[in-house]
C-alpha cells in the first residue's frame, strides 16, 4: 500500500516538474521577461510591488539616462505576463515611476489599467524576440518585451508628494 502511493506521488512530482519547465507554448507566462529603457533626459527610479494608503512595499530599480535595465542575474525583477506585471497569480503590481528633476516628479500606475502605455499592460510592451542575454527563469529563452520611459511620461508626472 505505501508503494502505490509512493509511486503516485512520484509520478504527480514528474508531472509538476514538467509543467513548471515547459516554455514551448506562446502562452506559458514565464516566456516574457521585460526591458525597460530610458529614453528621457533624466536618470529614472522605477518601483514596483504594493502601494496601499498606509503602507507602501516597493522594490526599486535605476535607470540611467539613455540606459536599458532587464534582468540578468536572476535577482527579484519583475514578471510580465500576459495579464500584466506581476507576480505569480492575479495581483498585479503597483509601479510608481521616479523622474530625478528638480523637483522631483513621479508618475503612479496603481488600480485600474490606464488605456495608453500603461507600464502594468502586456500591450504596452514591444516583443523584441528570443532574449539570449536575459536571465532564464524556466528552461527556454525567454522572449524580451521592451517597454519605453519617453518625454510624454514625463510631462505627465506630476511633482512628488
Amino acid at each position: 500500500m505505501l508503494g502505490n502511493k509512493m509511486r503516485k506521488f512520484f509520478c504527480f512530482s514528474i508531472l509538476l516538474f514538467f509543467l513548471a519547465c515547459s516554455c514551448d507554448s506562446n502562452d506559458y507566462q514565464e516566456c516574457y521577461e521585460p526591458l525597460y529603457l530610458n529614453e528621457t533626459n533624466v536618470e529614472i527610479s522605477l518601483l514596483y510591488g504594493s502601494i496601499k494608503d498606509d503602507e507602501i512595499k516597493l522594490d526599486t530599480l535605476s535607470i540611467a539616462i539613455g540606459d536599458t535595465i532587464y534582468n540578468t542575474d536572476g535577482s527579484s525583477f519583475p514578471f510580465l505576463h500576459k495579464e500584466g506585471l506581476s507576480t505569480f497569480g492575479p495581483y498585479l503590481y503597483d509601479v510608481l515611476l521616479i523622474f530625478h528633476t528638480t523637483p522631483q516628479k513621479c508618475l503612479a500606475f496603481k488600480d485600474e489599467i490606464l488605456p495608453n502605455h500603461d507600464i502594468r499592460s502586456f500591450s504596452s510592451y514591444e516583443n523584441l524576440g528570443m532574449c539570449y542575454y536575459c536571465s532564464m527563469r524556466g528552461q527556454s529563452v525567454p522572449d524580451g518585451m521592451l517597454y519605453r520611459i519617453t518625454e510624454d511620461l514625463l510631462k505627465q508626472a506630476e511633482p512628488c508628494e
